[in-house]
């Protein structure tokens, strides 16, 4: 009879510790390498994939519940066509999917060198159409709470065409976080129209660096005429934007755009037409811009500049000196020398002052 009783006891012990355990998110973490990788390989640290493509498709192929990451290691990914991220795991704002360099710019040593570059050599559908823009993409997001941090993307080659290395537009999606990412422009070899654009809700762009692309983050129109919330862009670097530093449609008054630093671009603002919300802006730095604001469409800016703009501004400069560290093997590589306006401000990959020297 004890041993009967020992028995029940035990399964109901087995029982319970199977419920726990399963109730535990494992997390799922991929190593891409395309020095050293092999796309036959399992994905594990010491048996690294060698394009994020593959990492992708086994995500997306996978129901398994909890996070996942997929480390990228230094090196040059070339993507032929676009990634899509469209799977039905339950990630959650705690168990979210990350991508991400396997060296941070945080982490003691990093230097720019050890970010993995993106590059987009799609071909477009028209290519025999010269007199048709076309429409290219780098990583396309269908699923909510999705983080990407620590990548250099650089443009297409591809002449008279809409290339965006990061968008996530469709409906009922929430959650994006890009984050201490580089995007490089060239408008005449290596173009970026849209570094990163997204619709919907919590659509946060922070501590990353635009250079000579055409609208640097881009809060696109809600689909069903729904407004954005809990948007924001926050600590960037804009040098150079041949349309806007930022793009809003349909986005909510509680939009953040703060500790910002923008030079260099044709507009600092483009909106879309009817756009009359007023928005804030806070702690940042809007020297040499052609124009404050104007109105844009899907092909970029109409000329026209709207006198119902209005925007709250809190602690704006918009005169001072401003230069950048050209030397590519200093850890602040484009990022604004110690004596130019707006060095204390925080704006660029760095999330603490005390490892961004």
């Amino acid at each position: 009879m004890r041993q009967r009783d020992f028995s029940i006891h035990q399964l109901i012990f087995t029982a319970m510790l199977f419920t726990i355990l399963s109730s535990v998110a494992i997390a799922e973490v991929l190593y891409v390498d395309s020095k050293n990788g092999n796309d036959i390989n399992p994905g594990t640290r010491e048996k690294p994939l060698s394009s994020l493509g593959k990492a992708v498709t086994l995500v997306n192929n996978s129901s398994d519940s909890g996070p996942t990451t997929i480390k990228i290691l230094p090196g040059i990914y070339n993507l032929t066509k676009a990634i899509v991220i469209k799977n039905s795991r339950p990630y959650t704002k705690k168990d979210r999917l990350i991508i991400e360099a396997s060296v941070l710019p945080d982490d003691p040593g990093w230097k720019p060198v050890f970010m993995p570059v993106i590059l987009s050599t799609e071909n477009p559908k028209n290519p025999e159409r010269p007199d048709v823009m076309t429409e290219t993409y780098g990583i396309k997001i269908k699923v909510s709470y999705v983080t990407i941090r620590g990548l250099k993307f650089l443009g297409s080659p591809v002449l008279k065409n809409m290339y965006a290395p990061i968008e996530r537009i469709d409906q009922g999606l929430e959650d994006l976080l890009v984050r201490q990412c580089m995007f490089i422009g060239d408008k005449d070899s290596l173009d970026i129209y849209c570094p990163v654009i997204a619709t919907e809700h919590k659509f946060v762009v922070e501590h990353c660096i635009f250079h000579n692309c055409h609208a640097s983050a881009v809060f696109w129109d809600g689909l069903e005429g729904i407004s954005g919330k809990n948007n924001a862009m926050r600590y960037c670097i804009v040098d150079g934007g041949f349309i806007s530093s930022v793009w809003t449609c349909q986005t909510s008054e509680d939009f953040e755009f703060h500790h910002n630093i923008v030079t260099n671009t044709d507009y600092f603002w483009m909106r879309k037409r009817g756009d009359h919300q007023r928005y804030k802006i806070k702690k940042c730095i809007v020297i040499g811009n052609k124009y404050w604001s104007g109105y844009g469409t899907e092909s970029g800016a109409t000329g026209q500049t709207g006198n119902e703009v209005s925007f709250e501004q809190g602690d704006v400069v918009t005169t001072g000196f401003l230069k950048f560290e050209t030397n590519k093997n200093s850890r602040r590589y484009m990022h604004i020398v110690k004596d130019s306006t707006g060095y204390d401000l925080g704006a660029g990959l760095f999330t603490t002052k005390a490892i961004e020297q």
